[in-house]
């Protein structure tokens, strides 16, 4: 029996639906919400000989359209929109169609921008099949490609007409991208429920092993809790920046490695334990609690040092101007998601660059 979770965000409410076989009933879905419109799956071309993506394109029907892009962050790219616009087109789409975005966040982001903006906005679908996506991108209406100046600067607030979450599509999913999933996970914990991060202290292996009652749980938990934000903050003018923990850091090293050699997990991984060490020296959290999360992180197998993504140095300078084109400062002035303990997000509006930079450098950074 599926989960269901009601997004209630003004003029555009939606359903989550989460469990197992969830795309054994596709037809159905599709019959309900869309009747009898045309549809096309833009897919990570790493999944096509995937039985998931197969059982997709038979039960959505023989007439169904399909598009593959290649696998991994340099796909979010404005060559690849076109590549997307001009299938479109060449398969007549129109704007009664509706598009099924399966595969990572990637193809998330991308496949939602692509339907944001193709005929001025088409319904999709999130089909997310990564534990990061499931819990994350595919909630709340995120779309975005990157730029040479960083990553999700061109896109816009567009939601889905449904999320289908079929936990089955984990099962081939690699140990390094359920520890990426692991790290967003962590981050409903860490920024507003200390309870859970309590749980997931316990149970964090299970989740990465699969265990299936586990992932179901943590997935609705995380889901619920993005769902509750977004519905209150749709445009992130407030609190829906406190899902950002990490990810001023995470983005910055993610755009300075030209998005490689790593996952986004794993830079957000590292960006929160210097998002807790910096808390620690402003003296906002106490040390137990840093120690208490870079243990965890530790004993999980995150990375939790920036040398377990960079082999050479980076400069305290480079992270600071890269972090000067997040999406949250305003006026040059770069705001942080900083923590008062574990369940105790908060934004910091204002940050002295040059105590950021003496604590970088004490920090790993040259």
């Amino acid at each position: 029996m599926s989960k269901v979770i009601r997004v209630n965000i003004k003029n555009n409410p939606y359903k989550i639906y989460i469990g197992n076989n969830i795309i054994d009933n596709i037809d159905n879905f599709h019959a309900e919400y869309f009747n009898k419109r045309s549809k096309i799956i833009i897919y990570d071309k790493r999944l096509s000989s995937s039985i998931h993506l197969k059982k997709l394109i038979k039960k959505l029907g023989k007439k169904t359209n399909s598009i593959a892009v290649p696998s991994g962050e340099k796909s979010k790219s404005v060559e690849t929109l076109n590549t997307i616009y001009n299938k479109l087109f060449s398969n007549n789409m129109d704007r009664d169609s509706v598009l099924y975005a399966f595969g990572g966040g990637v193809i998330g982001d991308l496949s939602g921008f692509a339907a944001a903006t193709y005929m001025r906005g088409i319904d999709y679908v999130q089909l997310p099949t990564t534990l990061l996506s499931q819990i994350d991108s595919s909630v709340g209406g995120k779309t975005a490609i990157n730029s040479s100046f960083g990553k999700n600067l061109i896109g816009s607030f567009y939601q889905p007409k449904l999320v289908l979450i079929d936990i089955n599509t984990l099962e081939s999913l690699p140990k390094k991208q359920m520890l990426s999933g692991y790290a967003e996970m962590i981050k409903y914990g860490l920024i507003n429920n200390k309870k859970f991060y309590l749980w997931l202290e316990k149970n964090g292996k299970k989740i990465i092993d699969k265990s299936k009652k586990e992932l179901e749980y943590g997935i609705y938990i995380c889901c619920k809790s993005k769902a509750n934000i977004v519905a209150k903050d749709e445009k992130e003018k407030g609190q829906r920046a406190l899902l950002n923990l990490g990810h001023t850091f995470g983005h910055a090293f993610e755009r300075l490695s030209n998005f490689s050699n790593f996952t986004h997990g794993e830079a957000i991984a590292v960006g929160t334990i210097i998002a807790f060490k910096y808390s620690y020296e402003l003296n906002y959290c106490k040390e137990n609690d840093l120690k208490r999360v870079y243990n965890h992180f530790k004993e999980i197998k995150l990375p939790y040092k920036i040398t377990h993504l960079f082999k050479n140095n980076l400069k305290a300078n480079q992270i600071i101007n890269t972090m000067k084109l997040d999406k949250k400062t305003i006026n040059n002035i770069i705001k942080l998601i900083l923590v008062r303990g574990i369940g105790k997000a908060f934004i910091c509006h204002k940050i002295n660059e040059k105590h950021l930079s003496n604590f970088l450098k004490k920090n790993g950074f040259q």
